[in-house]
């Protein structure tokens, strides 16, 4: 698939996540390299703690960026979307202070390899410009 063949879903289409768990709001399809998210911090986030969104919080957001380019292709084939699992994180680099409430977190996840039902990826997010959090995350779809 290349960016030409980028077809718009709601993200309900894509991950099987619903609120209050559900962590992604808008998806940009970057052909077989990734994709680009985001999410607006909102105070009544199940992962807000004291005005800010809490570290498990923007995992959870990398790996529903994760699950969307997965569901997106699935779709794209005429697959069903399934649950993922977080298989593994690694060189997770966490900055201070973390997104607040009103923020807009953007997520940039970059695909490192797939095998089978098995997606390592790469994922940097970022709030105005601000790396939050960079890492390499294994998932199970």
């Amino acid at each position: 698939m290349s960016t030409a063949d980028n077809k718009e879903f709601a993200i309900e289409e894509l991950i099987p996540q619903r609120p209050p768990i559900k962590m992604v709001e808008t998806f940009d399809y970057r052909g077989d390299e990734g994709c680009h998210t985001s999410i607006a911090v909102a105070a009544d986030n199940i992962f807000v703690d004291d005005g800010a969104l809490a570290c498990e919080g923007i995992l959870e957001h990398i790996a529903q960026s994760a699950a969307s380019y997965v569901g997106y292709r699935r779709k794209m084939k005429g697959e069903e979307v399934s649950l993922g699992y977080i298989g593994d994180i690694k060189q997770c680099q966490m900055s201070y202070p973390m997104p607040q409430v009103g923020e807009r977190v953007e997520t940039t996840m970059a695909v490192v390899s797939e095998i089978g039902n098995i997606t390592m990826i790469k994922a940097e997010s970022q709030v105005e410009g601000r790396q939050v959090v960079c890492c390499t995350m294994k998932l199970a779809t």
